[in-house]
């Protein structure tokens, strides 16, 4: 691909490592000899962390360029598809188009992974 005149490789597309912490809290409670109450609280993507991977679009026909500059990309639609308005690349940043969790396959963007979110439930054993 070729970015203002220079060319670059694939390599400069790669995203962030893949990072999700989830977390367990829990305490068991003795009721009696046979009965033990179990509450948990669950914590998922406990950072909010947006996980867009290390999977970008690298097809240059799949980016929000000019269909014109397909050989030498100079700039960056911002109302994609029609492209009248256009700014210029200034960074590699500007290309990098999640492909999502699944890759493009399933389309662009739209698996990079859930918001925080918790949830609270209780387990009684008798």
């Amino acid at each position: 691909m070729v970015v203002n005149g220079r060319l670059t490789n694939l390599d400069a597309f790669r995203g962030r490592p893949y990072i999700q912490a989830d977390l367990r809290v829990a305490r068991p409670i003795q009721v009696n000899d046979r009965w033990q109450v179990y509450p948990f609280f669950d914590f998922f993507n406990l950072f909010n962390r947006n996980n867009p991977g290390a999977n970008y679009v690298g097809t240059v026909s799949l980016l929000p360029v000019p269909q014109s500059e397909w050989d030498n990309v100079q700039h960056v639609c911002t109302d994609f598809p029609t492209c009248k308005q256009q700014v210029p690349v200034t960074s590699l940043k500007q290309l990098e188009i999640s492909a999502g969790g699944l890759g493009d396959f399933f389309g662009p963007g739209t698996t990079v992974g859930i918001p925080f979110a918790a949830q609270f439930g209780v387990k009684v054993m008798f």
